[in-house]
């Protein structure tokens, strides 16, 4: 799979005084994406026992997602406007017990990016609160949102 790019329609209040999105605003933008990508429908595939259908949100059953680390760099400033921004995300890498999704809000054409940013996410038992290894199912799963973009950190 590539890259799913999420249309995000902005709120009035998402503005700051400025007139501008709001830095903040914007993580909960990719928080809004990185939601839908985890809960995207993936292909099926028997070698890995992945029904059709199947979400890696919905495979990790008991187990918590949570954020472990999250960066962002801003690249131009967004306004408010009524039309939505996109935010396209992906998986970027994949670990022993983490994975890391990147994402880069920009219209849905690429030609303005107004963030790109990553978020390190760690698989953990709920009742230890230690993290947990990603099964070869999971990682599986991950692989298919998986996606070799790369962004550019510098100014």
């Amino acid at each position: 799979m590539t890259s799913l790019n999420v249309p995000i329609q902005m709120r009035f209040f998402d503005q700051d005084q400025y007139g501008h999105i709001n830095n903040v605003t914007m993580l909960r933008y990719f928080e809004d994406a990185r939601v839908r990508l985890t809960a995207s429908p993936i292909a099926k595939d028997p070698d890995h026992g992945i029904p059709e259908d199947t979400t890696f949100r919905e495979s990790v059953g008991e187990l918590r997602t949570v954020v472990a680390h999250q960066s962002v760099d801003y690249k131009e400033q967004l306004f408010f406007r009524m039309d939505p921004v996109c935010v396209r995300t992906w998986i970027s890498r994949i670990g022993r017990s983490s994975f890391t999704i990147s994402y880069s809000l920009q219209e849905e054409d690429g030609s303005h990016v107004y963030a790109q940013g990553e978020s390190v996410i760690v698989v953990m038992d709920p009742e230890t609160g230690k993290s947990v290894k990603l099964s070869e199912d999971h990682k599986a799963l991950l692989a298919s949102l998986e996606d070799d973009v790369k962004y550019d950190h510098a100014r």
